[in-house]
């Protein structure tokens, strides 16, 4: 499953409750927003002598200042939105498995024959062990992880951090700009 499918999949998985909080920040926003109007006219009332200009200015003071209130609300419901997603990915990686799982650390391996010769594994999974005992690759230790693999030269000059963990952290800020682009892009138009 590539990462556009995956996000696709969040996408969809995740529209009716990303519809449930952007409509409740909305709605408590407008709240927000009224209660601050009638604040904004009882003040008004209250300095009407002093004159209309100043009661103007306090009026527009308040509604500013619940308008931001409001952005604030809604920018928090994305963002919790976005965690929640980039949680999903991460699950989705832990739990990949079978043929899928086996051919990308196959990958992963071919990679890294690539850039070095002499290397042996540090795997993440049990799994990792028999893919890469099966290409004829060392397997020295284990270390925690979603998936994916460490490859170190055995001279200790090179290491190539290829499990998912790394990957995702590398490519976080890139993924959190794809899943926002594709669940807010048509609510912020």
């Amino acid at each position: 499953m590539s990462l556009e499918q995956l996000i696709e999949t969040i996408r969809r998985e995740a529209e009716k409750e990303i519809e449930e909080i952007i409509n409740s920040a909305e709605k408590e926003a407008k709240e927000i927003i009224k209660k601050a109007k009638e604040e904004g006219r009882k003040e008004a009332k209250k300095i009407e002598a002093k004159g209309e200009k100043e009661a103007k200015r306090a009026r527009e003071k308040i509604i500013a200042a619940a308008k931001r209130e409001a952005r604030m609300e809604i920018t928090n419901a994305k963002e919790e939105i976005i965690q929640k997603c980039m949680e999903e990915i991460r699950k989705k990686l832990q739990e990949m498995s079978g043929k899928k799982y086996r051919e990308i650390v196959e990958e992963l391996i071919k990679r890294a024959k690539k850039e070095m010769k002499d290397f042996y594994i540090v795997a993440t999974r049990e799994e990792d062990k028999k893919i890469a005992e099966k290409m004829g690759v060392e397997v020295k230790t284990m270390k925690k992880g979603i998936g994916g693999i460490i490859a170190k030269s055995k001279d200790g000059s090179k290491e190539m951090d290829l499990t998912f963990d790394s990957m995702l952290e590398r490519k976080e800020e890139e993924i959190r700009i794809a899943i926002a682009k594709k669940l807010f892009e048509e609510h912020d138009n």
